[in-house]
């Protein structure tokens, strides 16, 4: 959040917000939406993955729109990725863009000259800790912890790969398979087939 601000304070810059997914991204381009950030007029947010680009605008006072924050910016093509950057300058050249995706949004960026010299923050949302999953799970599963060691919780941060979102999707489901049996232990085998299911219904 103090990086983001930061950046806005530097008109006609863009910001890098990486990571991978699941990690709270989105999130986190939503709380700044609804909190705005101390001394930007407006904000509007769009999202690149969606076929019809989304676009809400949250105008400041005059009606004018400081900072975009773009979602799933990696999910497009460099050449596409530089227009839309572009056609937001054209309206108002001082804008704050707030570029966020996974790791091929720096190929992107980087890849190109125009977007390249106006890149002033590259900021990574990390994966977490193994602390910070099983703090996050036991929060989570709340009784049913008792129901779940500590290798069931490791199991299910190793399979998430640290991904919040997706720790606490399995996180659910084992929280189902704990209420359908209260006198049965989970253990990490348990884990895994869940995940095994999730996946064949993925695909």
């Amino acid at each position: 959040m103090a990086k983001l601000a930061y950046a806005a304070e530097h008109p006609g810059c863009v910001a890098l917000l990486c990571g991978p997914a699941g990690v709270g991204k989105t999130m986190l381009l939503g709380h700044l939406a609804r909190t705005g950030i101390p001394g930007v007029r407006g904000i509007s947010v769009c999202d690149l993955g969606q076929r019809q680009t989304h676009h809400d605008a949250i105008p400041g006072p005059d009606g004018a729109v400081d900072v975009i924050l773009v979602d799933h910016a990696d999910r497009t093509k460099a050449a596409d990725l530089v227009a839309f950057v572009e056609s937001w300058w054209a309206r108002d050249p001082g804008s704050v863009i707030v570029l966020a995706g996974q790791g091929r949004l720096l190929s992107l960026c980087l890849g190109d000259d125009r977007l390249e010299r106006r890149v002033r923050l590259r900021a990574t949302v990390p994966v977490f800790t193994v602390p910070e999953s099983r703090q996050l799970l036991a929060s989570v599963l709340g009784g049913l912890a008792t129901a779940c060691a500590d290798d069931v919780l490791d199991a299910i941060h190793e399979i998430a790969g640290g991904a919040p979102a997706t720790a606490l999707r399995l996180a659910d489901m084992a929280a189902v398979l704990a209420a359908a049996d209260p006198d049965r232990r989970l253990v990490p085998d348990d884990i895994e087939a869940i995940h095994r299911r999730l996946c064949i219904r993925a695909a």
